[in-house]
Order: structure tokens, then sequence, then C-alpha cells
């Protein structure tokens, strides 16, 4: 992104702890932005059932955090926005248990027709979907004693009136956490893929600053769950090593997920060479019989 192309900062009123760092204002309207999030997920929402399966291990590993500090327990009606493929949805229903509810939501049919079919198999009872905008929730005030959101926040045009929606709904003394992904720099796999696919790919529409490290800074989040009217808000930091195999091409589906239908418009030599760039870019981490990678992910709570 040029420096021309480079967002305007938001109102700094807007937040409560001015040391924090401000969430870029966008010059696109909320709702032009939402239609573009909308349709790049559903290009991508084919790729993201083909390979649920496959990283369902990994995804257990992220969802574990979130979980817990969401303080989850048997029996909570649980809310989880932006549920997608069915993370961390599955997991919550899980853990809060046969006599929990969980309510999994998505504003893109076609992501979440991956959770319908996962839950069925899963044989998961008590979960229930319904395709929802974060940002207009139909339910009723105080519906919920939790509310959770994996990797979702970030897409959100209008973080502020989504989680006053999140507020709204919880139960007092309901507990909201969210799951962002820290500064790209610090997530080995997205840093790659991202860059060596840059040379590929045509890029996506723009999307007025709704990337998925948008709230990587510490403290981002949180000062407007605290804006929103959160009590109680923290930030915990995750930060994971993981150490594939050499020669598995544990990338391939981040590649996937991450370009979706784009990936064909490209040649058989084409997306032959794309893989080549890519799988040649992580021998920089190898190490003997491993690679060493970074990741890190941040989670945002507060009490309604």
């Amino acid at each position: 992104m040029s420096d021309e192309e480079t967002d305007p900062p938001a109102d700094p009123a807007r937040l409560t702890d001015p040391a924090s760092p401000i969430e870029p204002a966008s010059p696109i309207e909320p709702a032009s932005l939402k239609a573009i999030v909308r349709a790049d997920w559903t290009a991508r929402s084919a790729a993201w059932d083909r390979w649920s399966d496959t990283i369902a291990q990994l995804a257990q590993r992220m969802n574990a955090p979130l979980l817990d500090a969401a303080d989850l327990a048997p029996g909570q009606n649980v809310l989880d926005l932006a549920s997608g493929i069915g993370e961390p949805a599955l997991d919550i229903a899980r853990r809060v248990g046969e006599t929990g509810v969980v309510t999994a939501t998505d504003m893109v049919p076609e992501m979440l027709a991956g959770a319908r079919r996962r839950a069925a198999e899963a044989k998961l009872a008590n979960l229930r979907f319904e395709i929802v905008d974060m940002e207009a929730l139909p339910f009723a005030d105080a519906a919920f004693d939790r509310v959770l959101c994996r990797f979702g926040i970030m897409f959100s045009p209008s973080v502020d009136v989504a989680l006053a929606e999140a507020r709204r709904v919880l139960a007092p003394g309901g507990r909201a956490a969210y799951m962002v992904w820290g500064p790209r720099a610090d997530n080995t796999i997205f840093e790659v893929v991202q860059t060596v696919g840059a040379d590929f790919v045509a890029p996506p529409a723009p999307t007025g600053g709704l990337t998925q490290f948008r709230f990587g800074a510490a403290g981002s989040l949180g000062a407007l769950m605290r804006a929103a009217g959160f009590a109680e808000v923290e930030e915990l930091e995750f930060r994971f090593a993981p150490t594939p195999p050499a020669g598995s091409r544990f990338w391939a589906p981040n590649v996937e997920m991450s370009f979706g239908a784009a990936l064909e418009t490209l040649s058989p030599a084409r997306r032959a060479a794309l893989d080549a760039a890519i799988d040649e870019a992580f021998e920089t981490y190898l190490d003997g019989d491993v690679y060493r990678l970074t990741a890190h992910a941040r989670v945002a709570t507060g009490v309604a």
C-alpha cells in the first residue's frame, strides 16, 4: 500500500485510552465495505470447507486460549460470531455440554454450510445456526451468557456497532471474548504466503484497512471494547512456535484459504511456479527436519 492509499486516523474521541493505537477510519462507505468482505469470503468458502478437517487439530489449539479466556462452563448459552466453518463453535459446544446451547453465526451462508456439515458429522446436538450480521444481531437483550468471536471482528466495517451489539445481547455479568491476529510479521505462514502470493495473484478489492492484522497492536481492540462500555477489559497475548516437518507442504491449506477462487485464474504452470516459490521461501525457516515458525494471537475480553 502506498502512502497515498493509507487510511486516515479515526477520531481519537471514540477511544477511552488515548495511548492505545487508533483504529483507522475507512474512506469507503460501511455498506460497500461489507459487500466487499462478503464477496471475498464467499469466494474463499469452498477452500475453507475443503481444508477444514485437515486443519482441525491446529484450529483446536488456537481455540483453547479463547475458550479459556471466555470462562466457559457447562450449561451456558453462547453466541459465536463469524463462525465460518465451525471454529470455535464446535469446540464451544463440547465445552458447554449437552445442557448448554451454542448459536453459531456468520453473514456468509457458504461458510456456515461447512459448520453445519461438521457439526452433523460430530453429532453435536446443542448447536444451532443462523445467518447473522454481527453489527445487527437479531437477538433479544441479555439473551446470552457469553459472546465469542475468533478472527472475525477485524472484518467489521463498524467495530463500535458490532461491540455495542455484543454487549447488548449479553446478560449482566456476561463475558465477551475476541481473538485476533498479532502483527503479520509475527505470523510466519501469513508473512511468507502473502508476500510471495502478491507476485502471482491479483490483489483483492480494497477493504479500507479491514485486514486480518487490523488489531495486531497491543491495546487496540481493548480500547474499543472500553469505548463500547465493557468493564474489566483485558488483553492477553499468545505466542506459538509451530514446527511442521520438512517437506510436508504444511502451507498448502493457507494458500488456498487465503486466495480462494483467485487461484483459478492461474495457468497450471503459473500455479506450479507459485507453489515452488512458496516452498523455496520457507527454506529460510528450515532447521534440520522441521521448519521453525512463529505465530502470535491476542485475546481481548470484557464484561457486560
